[in-house]
């Protein structure tokens, strides 16, 4: 398992900041408001255009021109005596100036025939406030002469026919214009509505092809160029994070590659190691089958440098597994509570005579006790080995000193591996826990045993599944610290 990466990918900004600029919200609202107004005010324009156009045909003179015989009229209707009811020869004179005549007596139709009289007149008539002598008016075109003597109110009226058809005339002509301002207005709307909606769908959707693009080339491999959108709205955070993710891909891919040429270089290196001790192993004992080793004596020092070799293999090979079974999740803790200088003093005093033969001289003196921690044994167990390991083959020391320190800091209890080798050149002190990482590419080491480049790995892997830390300096050589959250004492 990787150790935490620095290029993660950061936690996405705040979908609802869009730095001052306008969201997409907004932007439909807006634009629903502007099509709204700007239909208006066509609807107010053409309405004012078509109105006007038809003004001149509402304008008609005939409308508002008394009749040219209205005065003769009013002399006939002064000088008619109403006493004598002469209706009939009234009206024979009033029809040689294309006038009718309607005569009104208590609301009450007297001439012509009450069935020859439309409504309007007869209420026009009699609710009209005639005076004595005659007067002149004229409504759509229709002039009308009247007077009232007595109880009648005699009307001479010109152009009944025109001035209806001056109604219907001009009630068609609204009607048109009405029917022009609703196709006119219905047609700018429409227009209107597709500039702005083809407008906000070009706005919303050029972020959307720019992620689009942006997946197709992530999908063909290009991990290098970022989507590119300069407007500030809930997509701008949308495309930031997914640059972020590209750049956090891409990184990946290299750390990916990184990690192959690790494990091509780790199975060469491997490969190399199980050579070595497999060709010893295969030599002894043909040596044996031969006959090359007569004596017992001679016998028993092939069988011993076989096992060794044997031995070698097999540790590799465990080192492989526990590696394997690290990155797969399948290595549980089983923790409990146990002083760690204890532990530590535990290790060596087991180990010693092992140490020994190694030509290592371990110090415990300052590994204290009293420092209790949350631990799996055998897991530290193998965390103190690989450490001690580790200085071993690669400290290039005469004669090596190793010491073991157990201490407290606040809230963590520390435990210090430190050598008296050559240490490490500071610009790999960062690579010492990378899986596969091996500095020592002569592979020439104080005891003939290559290195895997995984001992150091789980070493941390096993610190961090306890919640801890691990680093690395020089001081006078080589010194690993290891910190572990201090528990409590039972």
């Amino acid at each position: 398992m990787d150790e935490a990466s620095p290029n993660a990918i950061p936690a996405a900004v705040n979908r609802n900041d869009t730095g001052g600029g306008m969201n997409i919200k907004n932007k439909i609202l807006l634009s629903s408001f502007l099509m709204m107004l700007l239909s208006l005010i066509a609807l107010l324009v053409v309405g004012g255009f078509v109105i006007r156009s038809f003004a001149s045909a509402f304008a008609d003179d005939s409308v508002n021109i008394v009749n040219k015989n209205a005065f003769a009229v009013e002399d006939q209707l002064a000088s008619f005596n109403a006493a004598g009811e002469g209706w009939e020869s009234l009206d024979d004179i009033l029809s040689q100036y294309r006038y009718e005549l309607f005569v009104i007596r208590n609301n009450e139709v007297v001439f012509p025939k009450s069935d020859q009289v439309p409504k309007e007149i007869t209420n026009f008539l009699s609710t009209g406030n005639w005076m004595e002598e005659p007067r002149t008016i004229n409504i759509a075109g229709i002039t009308i002469v009247g007077t009232r003597e007595g109880d009648y109110t005699i009307a001479a009226i010109h152009g009944k026919q025109a001035g209806v058809a001056n109604i219907h005339r001009n009630i068609e002509l609204i009607l048109k214009s009405f029917i022009i301002i609703g196709i006119a207005a219905m047609a700018i709307i429409l227009l209107i509505s597709q500039v702005f909606t083809n407008w906000l769908i070009k706005r919303i959707m050029r972020p959307i092809n720019a992620l689009t693009a942006g997946a197709n080339r992530i999908v063909q491999g290009n991990l290098s160029e970022p989507v590119i959108y300069k407007g500030k709205d809930e997509l701008t955070a949308v495309i930031s994070t997914f640059n972020q993710m590209q750049t956090y891909l891409l990184e990946e891919r290299k750390r990916n590659a990184s990690f192959e040429k690790a494990r091509t270089d780790m199975i060469a290196g491997i490969s190399h190691d199980l050579r070595t001790p497999l060709t010893s192993v295969k030599g002894y004992i043909k040596g044996l089958r031969d006959g090359v080793a007569s004596t017992p004596e001679k016998q028993e020092q092939y069988l011993s440098i076989a096992y060794n070799k044997a031995s070698e293999m097999d540790a590799l090979l465990q080192k492989l597994f526990y590696f394997s079974k690290l990155e797969t999740g399948n290595l549980p803790l089983v923790l409990n509570n146990d002083d760690l200088g204890q532990f530590v003093r535990k290790y060596v005093a087991q180990n010693q005579a092992e140490l020994s033969q190694r030509k290592a001289t371990v110090n415990v003196d300052r590994a204290e006790l009293g420092h209790v921690v949350s631990m799996d044994t055998e897991q530290m167990n193998r965390v103190l080995t690989n450490l001690i390991d580790n200085s071993i083959k690669y400290a290039r020391a005469e004669t090596l000193n190793l010491n073991l320190y157990v201490w407290r800091d606040k809230e963590n209890v520390h435990l210090s591996v430190s050598d008296n080798g050559q240490g490490v050149p500071e610009e790999q002190l960062a690579n010492l826990f990378v899986q596969f990482w091996r500095g020592d590419e002569s592979r020439g080491n104080r005891d003939g045993g290559g290195g895997s480049g995984l001992g150091l790995n789980i070493v941390k892997h096993i610190v961090e599944a306890h919640g801890g830390t691990v680093s690395a300096r020089n001081e006078n050589g080589l010194v690993v610290d290891v910190a572990l959250p201090a528990g409590k004492e039972g």
